[in-house]
């Protein structure tokens, strides 16, 4: 299992500590949006996620380097991300570590989510918002309704092979199933790219070897198991039992969620998403690997 999604199954056993607003929101949020610009890493939707909507606030949070909490739209960062540990003023961007980038960015995925639903049908929606909650709402309906599903998660070359079952979830467990699925991708996503670029050479676009390293990476990776989400019961007697299930990898991340992430949300090109899509698709030919279920 990659190790960042090592660290944000540690949420489950973990609270967030006292936590402290951000003393200049509004700057230093413009801070980090420009500085990941400038990085090369996604910068978009980061513009398009009001403050009026979310609160950022540090804390010394245990094991992750940020979290995201819908309840009040609280997001959430380590002290470690913050100068000097002291909870003011955001790291320069470049001198966060790979597996933090991922980690923040899974989680800001989080809050950007909670806000296009929130804000879904109002005159605040943007037109990529509107395109990404429609495409949500559809592949709810076509790909986590009924899914497979297990107890545990997937490590990376281990199958699942016990109490994996088939199931249909409620339109709630669906959404989070979705909801966490693609959070998985994203921060999957951001890490890879930061490796297969070398941190991102901000001064370049993709170049064939980089571009070929990170599709053989998401190839591996989704051939893996590794793409896939969780969801809690909708009922407090099934969550006694088991606090969470996990989409088995039948149920994982499709190439067609992969090509819209790529392109609405992490500021790819639609021939880079189309590419990535392909790739996949072109892989599971040539195994006869059977493909998660198709819209």
């Amino acid at each position: 299992m990659p190790a960042f999604l090592v660290s944000l199954i540690l949420l489950f056993c973990v609270s967030s500590a006292q936590a402290a607003p951000v003393p200049d929101p509004q700057g230093e949020w413009a801070s980090l949006t420009k500085e990941a610009a400038e990085m090369g890493l996604p910068s978009r939707f980061l513009r398009l996620l009001p403050l009026e909507f979310v609160k950022l606030e540090f804390a010394d949070l245990k094991n992750v380097a940020a979290e995201y909490h819908p309840e009040g739209h609280r997001m959430v960062f380590h002290l470690s991300l913050s100068e000097g540990n002291e909870g003011k003023r955001f790291r320069s961007v470049k001198n966060i570590p790979s597996q933090d980038l991922a980690t923040l960015y899974h989680e800001l995925f989080h809050a950007y989510f909670d806000y296009v639903d929130f804000a879904s049908g109002t005159p605040k929606m943007t037109p990529q918002g509107a395109r990404l909650h429609a495409e949500a709402k559809r592949f709810l309906s076509c790909r986590y309704t009924v899914v497979e599903l297990s107890p545990g998660p997937s490590r990376k070359g281990v199958l699942r092979k016990t109490r994996i079952e088939k199931r249909r979830l409620a339109e709630r467990e669906g959404w989070d199933a979705l909801n966490e699925t693609w959070g998985v991708f994203v921060g999957w996503a951001i890490w890879n790219k930061l490796e297969a670029t070398d941190r991102l050479n901000p001064a370049a676009r993709w170049d064939w070897d980089a571009l070929e390293d990170f599709l053989e990476r998401l190839d591996d990776a989704y051939s893996s198991g590794d793409l896939t989400g969780y969801f809690e019961p909708a009922t407090a007697e099934e969550r006694r039992l088991i606090p969470r299930w996990y989409l088995a990898p039948t149920s994982g991340i499709s190439a067609p969620e992969i090509a819209l992430l790529l392109e609405v949300l992490l500021d790819e090109s639609p021939g880079m998403a189309k590419l990535a899509a392909s790739w996949i698709e072109s892989s599971e030919g040539r195994a006869g690997v059977s493909a998660p279920g198709r819209c």
